[in-house]
Parts: structure tokens; C-alpha cells; sequence
């Protein structure tokens, strides 16, 4: 991977980025490890659901299945459904990333988490050189992957020791409005917040595609908003 002017200040400022978001990612990530240990799972396959699945929701969501007997066919269903949004980060963060090779966009749609799509977004609208953007992905993505490991191996072994009452989703939707509040000053993006939210609240999807339909939603609302923007200047 031959590096790029900037390269090097931008991996950096992703791993500085990453930061903050420690505070959620790895009390969250000692709760996945702890349930995937205390489901039954031998110490392999509770450490390969974070390597693997590498996303919290759907780890817990799995973790609970398989404690309750469910078919594999449905483990699966359920933790593609509940990654679904991750398409949708996918065909945003594509206008950036679009040019790089294969092993570039690999790396980049296996290190895809909300966190690293979030502070991407954020670092693509505020930073005007961005030819060195999927080197903030990087850092920003592989420092959240590291601790993400160590903390899900940590809830392994030390399971006992978590209270099992502990219950960390909400850890996501603080960490996501902390990163859309310095957007909403874009009046395209206001739009998008208020359209999908709205959605959100308001929907009732089988299969709880709720949150799909609501990204969806938000995404047109923006898009209609910036392009009216655009005919009226």
C-alpha cells in the first residue's frame, strides 16, 4: 500500500480521533465477551465472534440466540439484518474510497464499524485535503479493531466478573449524536437528521427494519434538500 503526502498525519489523526471513542468501545466490547463466554461457547469460538461478526449489536443479538438454541440458519438471518445498515455506510463512504484497489477496499469493509463511518463522514466534510482520507480510516478504523479485541478477550476471561445486568447498546446512539451535532449546521444534513429520526420513532417494520427504512429516508430527505439548495442559488 504506497503511501500518499499526508499519509502518515492522517493515520495519526484517526488513532487521536479513536480516543474518545475508547470510553464506549471498550466497556461495550467487555459486555459481548462476557456473554459470548457465559453462553457456553469454548473460549475459541466466543474470541472468533469478535474477530468474525465484529460488530456489538450483532454479537449480543447472536450471542443470545445461540444461548437459546436457535437454528444457525436464523443466528445468521438475524446479525445480516441487523448489519444491513452497514450497505448503506458502504455506498456513502464509496465516493472516497471508490478509486482505491481491492485490498484497500477490503480492509476498509471489514474495518467498518458506526464509530469509524461516523468520524470518516466528519473528517470528509471539515478537512479539505482528503487525499489521504482512507489513511484516517485506518488508523481510526484499526485502533477501534485492537481494543475492540482486547476488550472482548478481557469479558472472556474475566466474565464472572461482569455484572450480568450490564447493558452497554446505548453506548452507540450517545457516541452517534455527540458526532452529528457538529453537522447540523449544514442545512442538507439537519434535514437528513430530522427525516430519518422522525422515521425511526414513527415506523413499525417487520423484522425490525426500522432503522434501515429511517437511513433510508434520511438519506433521500438530504439529498432532496441539497439539491433543492442547489437550484435556488
Amino acid at each position: 500500500m504506497p503511501q500518499v503526502p499526508g499519509a502518515r498525519a492522517e493515520f495519526l489523526a484517526g488513532i487521536r480521533a479513536f480516543a474518545p471513542l475508547s470510553m464506549s468501545i471498550v466497556p461495550f466490547g467487555l459486555v459481548c465477551g462476557a456473554a459470548a463466554a457465559g453462553s457456553g461457547m469454548s473460549f475459541a469460538q466466543a474470541l472468533a465472534m469478535s474477530w468474525v461478526i465484529f460488530a456489538g449489536s450483532a454479537q449480543i443479538a447472536s450471542t443470545q440466540l445461540y444461548t437459546a438454541g436457535a437454528p444457525l440458519p436464523v443466528i445468521v438471518a438475524t446479525a445480516a439484518i441487523i448489519n444491513l445498515r452497514f450497505l448503506i455506510y458502504g455506498a456513502s463512504l464509496a465516493r472516497h474510497f471508490a478509486g482505491l484497489d481491492r485490498r484497500w477496499q477490503a480492509v476498509i469493509a471489514y474495518l467498518l464499524t458506526d464509530q469509524a463511518y461516523a468520524l470518516t463522514i466528519v473528517r470528509a466534510a471539515t478537512t479539505r485535503g482528503r487525499g489521504a482520507l482512507h489513511w484516517f480510516y485506518l488508523g481510526l478504523g484499526g485502533a477501534t479493531w485492537i481494543a475492540w479485541q482486547l476488550a472482548s478477550l478481557a469479558g472472556i476471561l474475566l466474565g464472572n466478573l461482569v455484572p450480568a445486568d450490564w447493558s452497554l447498546d446505548f453506548v452507540v446512539p450517545l457516541t452517534f449524536i455527540a458526532m452529528l451535532v457538529p453537522l447540523l449546521g449544514d442545512r442538507a444534513m439537519l434535514v437528513a437528521a430530522l427525516a430519518g429520526g422522525l422515521a425511526a420513532v414513527l415506523l413499525v417494520l417487520p423484522l425490525k427494519l426500522e432503522l434501515i427504512a429511517a437511513a433510508l429516508i434520511g438519506v433521500a430527505a438530504g439529498l432532496l434538500s441539497e439539491h433543492v439548495g442547489r437550484r435556488r442559488k
